[in-house]
């Protein structure tokens, strides 16, 4: 079991960035070349299990999650008028973006400091 979670951050961020390249192509009809080779980079790591990639990538990760967390949080507080729709789309971008940043924590952890016992 142990050595199954230590994949599952790794999966969430496939499944994340499949998420963002369906967006751009079904919103836009573009191909989004940086989220294919993330996705192909995350798929790559995934198989050859290298700490040190998962480790950089977990670090690019927080980055990025940490920045997209400060801009909604600003973002909203520099809203004035807030309605429903608006309401429910910053607490979807919280909860997003909050769960990227804790998976990114996780794939640090397992990279990193994270030794399977025998």
């Amino acid at each position: 079991m142990n050595k199954l979670l230590r994949f599952v951050p790794t999966i969430f961020y496939i499944l994340f960035v499949t998420f963002w390249f369906l967006q751009e192509y079904l919103g836009l009809g573009t191909y989004n070349f940086p989220c294919i080779a993330l996705g192909i980079a995350l798929m790559v790591q995934l198989f050859t299990n290298n700490k040190t990639t998962g480790f950089l990538y977990g670090v690019l990760f927080i980055i990025f999650s940490g920045f997209e967390l400060i801009t909604s949080v600003t973002s909203r507080i520099e809203t004035e008028i807030v309605t429903d729709n608006t309401a429910s789309f910053y607490t979807f971008q919280y909860a997003l973006y909050g769960t990227c940043f804790v998976m990114a924590i996780l794939m640090i952890y397992y990279n990193r400091y994270y030794t399977i016992k025998r």
